[in-house]
């Protein structure tokens, strides 16, 4: 589509970073457990730069604060994926120093998560998707189906720690997703915060699309940069599934949307819960907000 602003400096600087390190990676020369967290943090650069290029607004050039709250409050969404991962044993790590810079690494690499499906849906949204208009009323559900899905996600969430543990534990994985998405969508409808489950009563697809499109992306990249690197995830679904991609079975990539859903229920119900600095997904180029305030887009930062 037509830019509408400069691509910038510092997603010139992020594709470099990105390619640079996927070359890298290509190579037997890289022993470096680093390499992946640093091609990470330049394909969030370079998506950035481009959706501010596609729209001229971006979350790292609009809302810098946002930004930072979306890195750090990454790390401790995947914390509960790590915790479940010691009961069902889904995968496992091979690469990484013995020493402290192990949690430094695996620290970076969380930090990089949402900022990357979110920019990656944003440039889906200002690619492909139209959003649709702002005045559409968001329908919210009523109780009772409230209750009843937020009821059916936490009986997911629940089921894998009251089964006794399993050796195909990994296959139980995309219930977190799905738990997560269930239990956390009607909170954030009810209380106003942007919702999928609001989106689709209000026959609004784009967000939904786009973010489904950003979990199957961000899969595949971290599949095809995962294979390459030294400091590596193992995914145990693999060695008990016929044909895979590169670590992820060709099964995984069905259930990526649901992560890229889940995502993003998962960072509206804490950005809200705290009160942080909130980017709305796919807003129009004046109406990046903090919050519920309705607070106008500032200037981006100069330089960028």
């Amino acid at each position: 589509m037509p830019r509408v602003a400069a691509f910038g400096l510092v997603g010139k600087a992020g594709i470099g970073v990105f390619c640079g390190c996927a070359a890298v990676l290509a190579l037997p020369l890289s022993e470096h457990a680093a390499v992946g967290a640093l091609a990470w943090t330049g394909y969030v650069l370079a998506v950035d730069a481009a959706v501010f290029a596609a729209r001229g607004r971006s979350l790292l050039r609009s809302r810098p604060d946002a930004f930072l709250w979306l890195a750090v409050l990454s790390v401790f969404l995947w914390l509960p994926f790590e915790w479940y991962n010691e009961r069902l044993a889904g995968w496992y790590r091979s690469g990484l120093p013995p020493d402290l810079s192990r949690y430094v690494l695996l620290g970076w690499s969380f930090a990089c998560v949402w900022p990357a499906l979110l920019e990656t849906a944003d440039l889906l949204l200002a690619l492909w998707f139209k959003r649709g208009r702002d005045d559409i009323a968001a329908r919210r559900p009523g109780r009772s189906s409230s209750g009843g899905v937020a009821a059916a996600g936490a009986v997911l969430l629940l089921a894998p720690l009251a089964l006794p543990r399993l050796d195909l534990g990994e296959h139980l994985l995309p219930l977190l997703s799905a738990g997560f998405l269930l239990l956390l969508e009607p909170w954030n409808a009810a209380g106003g915060r942007a919702s999928l489950w609001s989106d689709a009563r209000s026959r609004e697809y784009s967000r939904l699309l786009a973010l489904a499109g950003s979990g199957v992306l961000c899969g595949l990249w971290l599949d095809a940069l995962n294979h390459f690197s030294h400091a590596k995830w193992h995914s145990l679904w693999s060695l008990t599934s016929t044909g895979a991609l590169f670590e992820l079975p060709w099964l995984a990539y069905a259930v990526l949307p649901l992560f890229g859903w889940q995502a993003f229920a998962m960072y509206e119900f804490a950005a809200g819960l705290l009160h942080l600095p909130r980017w709305q997904l796919g807003a129009p180029s004046d109406t990046a907000i903090r919050g519920q305030t309705g607070e106008r887009a500032r200037p981006p930062l100069p330089g960028l």
